[in-house]
């Protein structure tokens, strides 16, 4: 299995002086389930590359256990609506592959859901599909200048 863009990454923290911990696994994680063999699931957070109604990429970052509230996304962006990138765009708009791409990547306009800030540090997609990576989340606030708000849906309330 390919390592570079683990390796994208890995330089890039260097670079910066970015505090990781990278954790790796023998087969692919795709799901949280995979992930949570390894890793509490409360810091596990999710990058996800979203389009929107003008073509222009959106990185959202979440809770692992929550879900994107496309309702609100749409709102605080002010357009029509957003989608889920598919694989070819996930990578060319990031730079990274469908399950590794981390908070820090190609994709400039960033939405960071405020529950993830509750813990100091966060596991992200490391890069590689057999790769996750805990940072500060100080770090992505600092270095991915996301607008933190409330991504996530009321799961638990009957939707509008």
């Amino acid at each position: 299995m390919s390592e570079e863009y683990s390796k994208l990454l890995r330089s890039f923290l260097r670079l910066h002086g970015i505090w990781h911990r990278f954790i790796e696994f023998d087969e692919p994680v795709k799901t949280v389930e995979q992930a949570a063999r390894k890793v509490d699931v409360e810091q596990i957070a999710k990058s996800i590359v979203l389009i929107d109604s003008n073509k222009i990429p959106l990185l959202v970052i979440l809770s692992a256990k929550d879900r994107i509230s496309y309702r609100r996304i749409k709102a605080l962006l002010g357009v029509k609506d957003v989608r889920l990138a598919n694989e070819e765009e996930v990578l060319k708009y990031s730079g990274y592959p469908v399950g590794g791409v981390p908070p820090f990547n190609l994709v400039k306009r960033v939405l960071l859901d405020e529950e993830v800030l509750k813990n100091a540090t966060a596991i992200f997609g490391g890069g590689d599909v057999n790769k996750l990576v805990e940072l500060r989340t100080k770090d992505i606030v600092e270095i991915a200048n996301p607008i933190v708000t409330d991504v996530a849906s009321e799961s638990k309330q009957a939707s509008p």
